[in-house]
């Protein structure tokens, strides 16, 4: 294989199976994310002839952006985590601080403990500690967090999509009052 052909790119095999299947680089993630890093022109001439476009968030992660509609699995890994900033914002707590440098504990988390939070996960089928570990299991094979201990995880930069997804909402509240308030 000629070092000039496209798929003698530097992990393009590991590279590939991990965004296929949801995962978000970064970092932390050593080779892959600097090969992706050091020639992200070449790879994304490369995926994108394959069908797939790759996006390279402002916070230095990489994914596959996919369809637009959220997948049940994203839904409750969405639910998840804003129920997380939900109950640090009503805690007074600073929420991308504490959510990108605290360890978690399932046992403490806020979501089987108010009512309305239960509400909202038994919606998606959570029902108990299990279902929350089965979360955090989702959130570290798509590369959101890292499983410390089968109880305890800690966010990685990739959750600042789950950010932007709070700004998008709030976003479209905004708009939609607004249009409400327009004479």
């Amino acid at each position: 294989m000629s070092q000039n052909s496209p798929f003698a790119l530097p992990f393009l095999s590991e590279i590939f199976e991990a965004l296929r299947r949801g995962r978000h680089l970064c970092a932390e993630d050593g080779g892959p994310y600097a090969a992706l890093r050091d020639n992200l022109d070449s790879y994304h001439d490369l995926f994108g002839h394959l069908g797939f476009r790759l996006e390279r968030h402002p916070r230095d992660f990489f994914y596959f952006r996919g369809k637009d509609s959220l997948s049940s699995q994203s839904s409750r890994m969405a639910l998840f985590v804003l129920i997380l900033i939900e109950s640090l914002a009503d805690h007074g707590q600073p929420i991308v601080d504490t959510l990108m440098t605290k360890t978690f504990a399932i046992a403490d988390l806020p979501h089987l403990k108010a009512a309305r939070f239960r509400t909202y996960l038994k919606e998606s089928g959570v029902l108990d500690e299990d279902g929350l570990r089965g979360i955090v299991r989702q959130l570290d094979r798509f590369g959101f967090c890292q499983r410390l201990t089968d109880n305890t995880f800690r966010f990685r930069p990739p959750a600042y999509r789950f950010f932007d997804l709070c700004l998008e909402v709030l976003k479209q509240q905004e708009m939609v009052q607004t249009e409400e308030q327009a004479p």
